[in-house]
């Protein structure tokens, strides 16, 4: 990565607090006229994080904008922002103000498609604490702080990931309040430095996204990205967007002592992500993993949707990327063997794990007469999704256990096809923060 010095683009502050991304002059077009005003546009984190327009309309009358939709243009930029009105006060002296909400995100809020970028930053919210792969001091006063770096490095792009002076400090807050802080900056290039358009920066953004939250175990995504031109000043493209979900601490295969670990699954997980029917299996299987690794939405869900994500990634694998079995033979085997196939394929153990004791006690019950893992693993699910099995409501003592190794066994599944071979925190095993091992298929 080129040696840059850059910094957040926007005045992000302490966890929570909203932040001005642009003011303008607007108009505000609704099906019984159109209205000028004055607008702010901020970023909210609470109750929920979205971007809302602050508008104080010129007009002396007091229009009624209750229920309409509409859109608002800011002129300096002619950007077009269609969406509601969401609350609306009047009064004699300050006239009528108005939050006007966007329908949808991300707003390509300056540039199109077409833009020429050279590099970009990125806002990554939520995201751990991390020791780098190099480190840096920034002076503050008599304050020394580190700064630590990731460099991610595929093919076609570069991507250093760095920490903030407040960075320490954000995370013990979140810790203490939760809720949404920025943790870490991100600046982007072409590997060869050759400029690259708006289009391709939202593509990769959209796999950031869920590199992130893969590694993270939550949604944790780049937020109001910035594109500059050749000269490196001048901003040529912007992209607005509000951080997923608000902080909490779920496992995940990433330990955050050893940041080789993301150096070493970008590129790979880059070239499978470029891969169209991978792209489409990837967003899907991490979509459910997320969701599943959240207990707060109860662990027995969180049995369900893993192994509905296990069962597309062998899909994908087994039936369009390997062709080891056709479509029709895929269907008429049992959910166990198509993980059996998965796992064996990449080189996954199929038994059931000694740190899953409760699983391997009830596995040597006569009456259960389970296999291995994935006998056991599906037996559960099924109890659960059909309401006339037989063990229906008697697994409740290990689905912890259950949900837990289903879990890792897809976090295994996707650094295995994406052909990960480095080390991984383990989170079937308990263990401090540092301690890794090798991935099971590593010779």
């Amino acid at each position: 990565m080129s040696s840059v010095d850059f910094h957040p683009y926007f005045q992000f502050s302490e966890p929570n607090k909203e932040i001005l991304l642009t003011e303008d002059r607007v108009i505000v077009k609704v099906s019984h006229g159109s209205y000028t005003g004055h607008g702010k546009v901020y970023l909210r984190f609470l109750p929920r994080p979205r971007i809302e327009i602050r508008i104080r309309l010129d007009n002396a009358p007091f229009p009624d904008f209750a229920n309409s939709e509409g859109s608002v243009q800011l002129k300096r930029r002619n950007l077009n922002i269609s969406g509601f009105a969401t609350q609306v006060t009047m009064s004699t002296d300050k006239g009528t103000t108005l939050t006007w909400t966007p329908k949808k995100e991300p707003i390509v809020a300056l540039g199109d498609d077409s833009a020429s970028i050279n590099s970009g930053i990125f806002h990554l919210f939520n995201f751990k604490a991390i020791i780098g792969t190099s480190r840096s001091t920034e002076t503050d006063g008599k304050t020394i702080n580190a700064i630590e770096h990731v460099d991610l490095t595929s093919k076609d792009w570069r991507v250093e990931l760095r920490s903030l002076p407040s960075t320490v400090r954000t995370v013990k807050q979140l810790k203490e309040q939760g809720g949404f802080g920025l943790t870490h900056i991100g600046r982007f290039e072409k590997a060869d430095q050759s400029p690259f358009s708006g289009k391709e920066a939202e593509e990769l953004l959209l796999a950031l996204r869920f590199f992130f939250s893969f590694a993270r175990g939550m949604w944790c995504e780049p937020v109001c990205a910035v594109g500059f031109d050749n000269s490196g000043n001048h901003v040529c493209w912007e992209l607005w967007s509000t951080p997923g979900k608000p902080w909490h601490s779920p496992f995940s295969w990433f330990d955050p002592h050893h940041c080789n670990q993301l150096a070493e699954l970008f590129p790979v997980f880059l070239e499978k992500w470029n891969h169209e029917d991978w792209r489409e299996a990837f967003q899907e299987a991490i979509y459910w993993y997320l969701n599943a690794n959240d207990s707060s939405r109860r662990i027995d869900a969180g049995i369900i949707l893993a192994q509905a994500a296990i069962e597309r990634l062998s899909y994908e694998l087994v039936v369009r990327d390997r062709r080891l079995l056709s479509l029709k033979g895929f269907k008429d085997i049992r959910a166990s063997d198509k993980f059996r196939l998965l796992f064996s394929t990449l080189g996954i153990l199929l038994d059931i794990p000694a740190e899953t004791s409760e699983l391997q006690r009830l596995a040597g019950n006569s009456h259960m007469n389970w296999h291995d893992a994935p006998h056991a693993l599906t037996e559960i699910r099924n109890s659960l999704v059909h309401p006339e099995h037989k063990y229906r409501g008697e697994f409740r003592d290990v689905y912890y256990e259950a949900w837990n190794l289903g879990l890792w066994y897809l976090e295994m599944s996707i650094l295995g096809i994406c052909g990960y071979s480095g080390t991984y925190g383990n989170r079937l095993k308990q263990r401090w923060v540092g301690q890794i091992e090798d991935v099971p298929w590593k010779k």
